[in-house]
């Protein structure tokens, strides 16, 4: 994994971390802000800061999250960044050197939300250090882009998230659906949407995991080789789909997929965002 790394005498005011997993970033995250928070500390002051950092009661260190499941936990509102950066940055930080703020799933920040934020960085306090943490880079402001300095976590392999995903019912149900998508009626694609949103299903893992799918797809409509597939528990979906999609229909497929994990940060219907993905794929 590639953590963020702090150099001597350097330190950035702000830094976009982007990776698919969301895990994968706070494990990230919580590496950079331990070095950066216990920088210059010994002894018990360092031994008590690292008990702080761990149970998440550090003073200096301010997480950001998705707005309430009340509010709007689709989005991370300009009431929120607001509240929690714009109104507080002024604050110095109370044993560090320096005051983090860690946003995370900052794709979920709306336009709104980035423009506050961005007057912070525009001109933050130099003990301000800022961290996005995000599963989609092309969501944001080019100003706020402009501004940051973008890392890449490290992935797992495809293979392992194939089986993680897999496990999952969900998974199953996606691979049936997506096998006999052309057969199936509109009406079976609104009953999937609605057990996803039932269920509460990531969006980003769905889209993940149909992402594989399609990439074994084009593998193995290209090689015919069953070896060269993440998903051998599905091969025979998977050769059935490399049989009857065209390589310009996994284009359209594979353009369209790609639209909609682009649109996951946006504050936009996610079963109409779904609905469209899955009509265009059975009508490409």
């Amino acid at each position: 994994m590639k953590s963020l790394r702090i150099p001597e005498h350097k330190i950035n005011n702000a830094y976009l971390l982007v990776g698919e997993e969301l895990p994968v970033l706070e494990e990230a995250a919580a590496v950079f802000a331990s070095s950066l928070l216990l920088r210059g500390t010994d002894g018990d002051r360092q031994e008590s800061a690292r008990l702080r950092l761990r149970s998440g009661t550090h003073p200096d260190l301010l997480r950001i999250t998705p707005d309430k499941p009340e509010e709007n936990p689709h989005i991370i509102s300009v009431e929120n960044i607001r509240r929690s950066v714009t109104e507080t940055v002024g604050i110095r930080p109370y044993e560090a050197e320096y005051k983090l703020y860690l946003i995370s799933e900052a794709e979920k920040m709306n336009a709104q939300a980035q423009n506050a934020l961005l007057k912070t960085l525009e001109e933050p306090p130099e003990y301000v250090v800022i961290v996005l943490l995000s599963r989609n880079a092309e969501v944001f402001l080019p100003t706020i882009l402009s501004r940051v300095i973008e890392l890449r976590a490290a992935e797992r392999e495809p293979r392992e998230r194939f089986l993680e995903f897999y496990r999952e019912e969900w998974a199953k149900e996606t691979v049936a659906l997506l096998s006999e998508l052309r057969f199936r009626t509109m009406g079976d694609i609104l009953d999937f949407i609605k057990r996803r949103n039932e269920e509460k299903t990531d969006t980003t893992a769905l889209y993940s995991f149909i992402e594989i799918i399609l990439r074994d797809v084009l593998c193995y409509k290209s090689a015919r080789r069953e070896s060269l597939l993440y998903g051998q528990e599905i091969r025979k979906e998977i050769s059935g789909l490399a049989r009857e999609l065209s390589y310009e229909r996994l284009g359209v497929a594979t353009e369209e997929l790609s639209r909609a994990m682009r649109g996951i940060a946006v504050n936009v219907n996610r079963d109409l965002q779904l609905e469209n993905l899955l009509i265009r794929m059975k009508e490409a």
